[in-house]
C-alpha cells in the first residue's frame, strides 16, 4: 500500500501539467462547438494577438476550402511554460508508446527555445518551403541575416515575426527635464535621466539581459571598428567590455528601480513613473499604441538605436504527431502569405489588416516593405532590414557571457543600487573628479576573461557557490561606491 501511495504521489503532479493543454483552453470558446475543425495552438502570445490571428485563419481557410475551423489556443503561461507542458505531453505520449503530445502546433516564443524542440525531435517539417519556394530565393526571406537565424536549417521551424530591443521613453518628461529624445543606449547613462530610467531585473528577466548583451556587443564592436591593426585582439575585445560595463553602471545609476517583468517598463515609463527604460520593441510599440490621441500623437515613443540591437524572431513549427497535421501546415502558410504578415503591422480596419486593433509589429517578410504594403505599416519607417544589417551579432563575443552577464548586473547594479545611487550623486555633485570617478568605474573584479573563466564556472557549481561569489561581488562594487561617493565628496 505504501509502494502505491508513493507511486501517486510522483505520478499526480505529472499528469496535472500533461492535462493542462486540455484545462488551459482560450476563454473565448464562441463557435467552437458548432466548426467542423479544430486545431490546437499553444501560445504565450497576448489575447488581442490570438483573437486576430484566430479569426482570420477562419475567415482565409474558409475562403478557400468552404470549411468551417476553430483555433482553440493553449496558454499556460510564457514560452517557458509552453515548452513545459510540450515536454511533458511527449513524455506522457512516449510512455504510452505513442507520438506527439496532442497540440498542433507552438506559435511565438524565441529561436533559442525553438532550436532546441528542434533537436528534439518534437516538430516536422514544414511543407510551406515547397509549396512557396518563393519566398525563399533571392529578396525571400534570409536563412540568416545579423547573426541571426531567421529558419531552421533543416526547416523545421520558421519565424514570423520580427523582434529586436530598444528604448521606451515618455515625451512630456523628457521636456519637463529639458532632454532631447534618446537616440543610443550612451543616452540613457546621462546624469539628466538620474532617477529616470526603468529597468528589469536580468536574473528575473531574460530579454532584458538580452538588451544588455546588445549594448555590449555594440561596444566590443566598436573597440574593434577602431582599434590599430597592430594591438592585441583579445585586448581590445577586453576593453570592449569594461566600457560597455561602465555604461551599464551609468545606467543603472540613473535607474529609479529594478522590476520583475520586462513587460512593465514601457507601462510605468507611460504612467510617469519614469522618464525612458530598456524594452522589447513590440512592448513598447503596443504601450504607445493604447496611449494614442485622435491626432495620433502618444507620450510614449518607441525606437531602436541605430546598430544597437539585432533583430531576432518570432517562431513557429507544427509539432511531431500532430493531430490536424494538414491544417496545422496551412496555418503556418496562412502566417507567413500576404494577409497574416499585414496583420502583425497594418491599422486596424485596413484590408488587409486587424480587425480590432493594432499589433505595432514587423513582419518577417522583405518583399513587403515596398509599394503599397509599406505604405500601409505603421512602422514600416523601421525599416527592420536595413536596420539588421548595421548590426551583426557576434555569437563568439558574448554568446558564452549570458549567464555571467546576468550575475554581473545583479551585482554590480541591484544589490549595490543604494550605494550606487549615492555614489552617483555624489559624482554628479562633484563635477566627476578623476579620481572618485575612477573608483566608481573600477569593474576589475568581472574582467572580461574572469567573467568567462573563473565567474561562468562559480556559476555552474553548487548554490552555496553561487551565492558565496555573489556576496564576494556585491561587497566589491558597495565599497568602491562608498570609497567614491567619499572621494567625490572631498573633491578628489
Amino acid at each position: 500500500m505504501k509502494t502505491w501511495k508513493k507511486i501517486i504521489l510522483i505520478l499526480a503532479p505529472l499528469a496535472g501539467v500533461v492535462a493542462a493543454p486540455l484545462v488551459l483552453r482560450d476563454s473565448g470558446s464562441e463557435g467552437a462547438a458548432e466548426a467542423e475543425l479544430r486545431l490546437d495552438v499553444i501560445t504565450p502570445h497576448t489575447e488581442t494577438l490570438r483573437r486576430e490571428f484566430g479569426e482570420a485563419f477562419a475567415e482565409w481557410w474558409k475562403q478557400k476550402t468552404g470549411q468551417s475551423v476553430y483555433v482553440n489556443y493553449l496558454v499556460p503561461g510564457g514560452t517557458s511554460e509552453c515548452v513545459r507542458v510540450i515536454s511533458n505531453g511527449f513524455e506522457a505520449a512516449r510512455e504510452r508508446g505513442e507520438a506527439g503530445c496532442g497540440i498542433d502546433v507552438f506559435f511565438g516564443g524565441g529561436a533559442f527555445d525553438f532550436a532546441r524542440q528542434a533537436k528534439l525531435d518534437r516538430f516536422q517539417k514544414l511543407r510551406i518551403f515547397e509549396t512557396h519556394p518563393e519566398m525563399f530565393g533571392e529578396g525571400g526571406i534570409p536563412a540568416t541575416l545579423g547573426g541571426e537565424t531567421f529558419y531552421d536549417p533543416d526547416h523545421e521551424w520558421i519565424g514570423c515575426v520580427l523582434s529586436s530591443f530598444g528604448i521606451c521613453y515618455n515625451t512630456d518628461l523628457l521636456k519637463d527635464r529639458g532632454l532631447s529624445p534618446p537616440v543610443s543606449w550612451d543616452d540613457l547613462g546621462d546624469p539628466g535621466y538620474v532617477r529616470g530610467i526603468a529597468l528589469a531585473d536580468t536574473t528575473k528577466s531574460s530579454s532584458v539581459t538580452k538588451s544588455f548583451e546588445m549594448l555590449v556587443q555594440q561596444k566590443i564592436q566598436q573597440e574593434l571598428a577602431g582599434a590599430d591593426t597592430k594591438e592585441d585582439r583579445a585586448v581590445v575585445i577586453a576593453r570592449g567590455w569594461e566600457r560597455s560595463l561602465n555604461l551599464i553602471q551609468r545606467i543603472g545609476a540613473n535607474a529609479r528601480y529594478f522590476t520583475d517583468s520586462s513587460a512593465k517598463i514601457p507601462r510605468d515609463v507611460a504612467q510617469g513613473n519614469a522618464v525612458a527604460g530598456m524594452c522589447i520593441d513590440f512592448y513598447g510599440r503596443t504601450t504607445s499604441e493604447t496611449l494614442k490621441k485622435e491626432d495620433g500623437s502618444s507620450r510614449l515613443q518607441y525606437i531602436m538605436p541605430p546598430g544597437g540591437s539585432s533583430i531576432s524572431v518570432d517562431p513557429v513549427a507544427v509539432l511531431a504527431g500532430a493531430p490536424h497535421g494538414d491544417l496545422a501546415q496551412a496555418f503556418v502558410e496562412f502566417i507567413l502569405s500576404r494577409e497574416g504578415q499585414m496583420l502583425w503591422t497594418a491599422a486596424p480596419g485596413s484590408t488587409p489588416g486587424p480587425r480590432y486593433r493594432a499589433l505595432r509589429r514587423l513582419p518577417i517578410r522583405p518583399d513587403l516593405y515596398e509599394g503599397e504594403t509599406l505604405a500601409a505599416m505603421i512602422d514600416g519607417a523601421a525599416m527592420p532590414f536595413e536596420q539588421a544589417r548595421k548590426f551583426s551579432y557576434d555569437r563568439e563575443l558574448t554568446g558564452h557571457l549570458f549567464s555571467p552577464l546576468k550575475a554581473i548586473i545583479r551585482a554590480m547594479c541591484i544589490d549595490s543600487h543604494d550605494e550606487m545611487k549615492e555614489a552617483w550623486d555624489a559624482l554628479i555633485e562633484a563635477g566627476f573628479p578623476t579620481e572618485a570617478q575612477a573608483r566608481f568605474y573600477d569593474v576589475s573584479a568581472v574582467a572580461y576573461e574572469k567573467a568567462g573563466g573563473q565567474i561562468k564556472s562559480t556559476l555552474k557549481k553548487s548554490k552555496v557557490d553561487s551565492v558565496k561569489l555573489m556576496n564576494e561581488l556585491g561587497s566589491f562594487f558597495r565599497a568602491n561606491y562608498r570609497e567614491a561617493r567619499r572621494l567625490a565628496e572631498e573633491g578628489r
